[in-house]
């Protein structure tokens, strides 16, 4: 497939899921799910063609996506948690392919996870010897949390719950108590198994404030979760939480993780690293030191925007005819391409600013001072 019909599929890609949102969010089922359905039919197409150490990202997402629209528009209006067939298809998920080298920096994090997750492995090892199988990944957005977890999972080669609580609290799957429940029992049965839930904070708010009566019995589920299996030696589960809010989580919760890693921006090396990761391939008549220079306070995340919004101008900027032609002609089309210059990058820092600020990273880092 030519490098043309694979930008256009990943552009399809991202109109199906904002109309898949948008309809979600007013409610329509049933338009939502073939939203959905659309983008894992696309999702799968692009996983065909793209590079094999990106293919499997997107087989997985293809899953997902067909998965949730199947579900969506097959259960609606009825109670969605009550089927623990339906809560496998939307949580479980099949092997990541991220590795530890696929993350730009993130040396101290990277070991800290690694330390964590290999101990409740070891099978030779004295009662003495206490194992963390609870950890809490905290930082800015974007900074990789979730490719941390992922890498955690491929290395250990175990079944991977992956869940976003905006997914848990949605009105398609009833009471999220239920979907909480079954979470932690599908994992200790498919165990090895590593739960990763992110979001944790609109899951687990604190307490002390006002939070209603299903809230509360949310945080209940995943505190008796989280004894569980924390209680036996023998089992071998994994519960990372991540969190852009660590402040905002309950107490009780916050003293069960055993293990709390800061996930922070990258520094000079990891934005250069990050920075090579996006742009490789990419033939390029600039210095990328001074792009590390220019995005100081930028996220992973927002490195990778930049990248992507400097190569979607020079696409644009060689291929103008693209939208006037025909589906017949664009399947022969070549893309034409060039060398990246500063200039295609001066306007992707206009555009794109960084999503953490000075206040807000000095909050991180008193709360680290205090908690972590």
């Amino acid at each position: 497939m030519s490098e043309l019909r694979h930008y256009m599929l990943r552009q399809q890609l991202q109109a199906e899921l904002e109309l898949a949102h948008k309809a979600e969010a007013a409610g329509k089922d049933k338009e939502s799910g073939e939203h959905y359905v659309k983008a894992g039919a696309l999702a799968r197409k692009i996983a065909y063609s793209a590079p094999r150490e990106h293919s499997e990202e997107f087989f997985h997402s293809a899953g997902q996506y067909e998965s949730k629209g199947n579900v969506i528009k097959t259960t609606e209006g009825k109670d969605r948690a009550e089927s623990d067939e339906m809560i496998d298809k939307l949580v479980v998920t099949q092997k990541p392919a991220t590795k530890w080298e696929d993350i730009g920096g993130l040396d101290d994090a990277k070991h800290a996870l690694r330390e964590a997750i290999i101990m409740p492995f070891v099978g030779g090892k004295p009662d003495f010897v206490r194992t963390t199988k609870s950890i809490l990944l905290y930082g800015p957005p974007g900074t990789g949390k979730t490719l941390l977890a992922k890498a955690s999972s491929n290395t250990l080669s175990a079944t991977f719950f992956e869940a976003k609580a905006s997914g848990l609290l949605s009105k398609y799957f009833g009471e999220s108590s239920k979907i909480i429940s079954s979470l932690f029992q599908k994992a200790a049965e498919k165990q090895p198994s590593l739960i990763f839930l992110d979001e944790i904070d609109s899951l687990a708010p604190s307490r002390s404030g006002d939070i209603n009566e299903s809230s509360r019995r949310v945080l209940g589920e995943i505190l008796e979760g989280m004894d569980g299996f924390s209680a036996s030696k023998e089992d071998k589960v994994i519960f990372i939480g991540a969190t852009n809010k660590p402040w905002d989580l309950d107490d009780a919760l916050l003293s069960r993780f055993q293990r709390k890693v800061y996930v922070p921006l990258p520094d000079e090396e990891s934005r250069k690293s990050i920075f090579t990761i996006h742009l490789k391939g990419a033939q390029l008549r600039l210095n990328i030191n001074d792009l590390v220079k220019r995005s100081v306070g930028y996220s992973g995340r927002d490195i990778a925007a930049l990248c992507q919004h400097a190569i979607s101008s020079m696409v644009k900027e060689q291929n103008p005819e693209l939208e006037d032609l025909t589906s017949k002609q664009l399947e022969t089309y070549m893309l034409k391409t060039r060398e990246l210059l500063p200039s295609d990058f001066d306007g992707a820092f206009e555009k794109i600013k960084p999503a953490s600020d000075a206040k807000s990273l000095e909050k991180y880092s008193d709360w680290a001072d205090e908690f972590g």
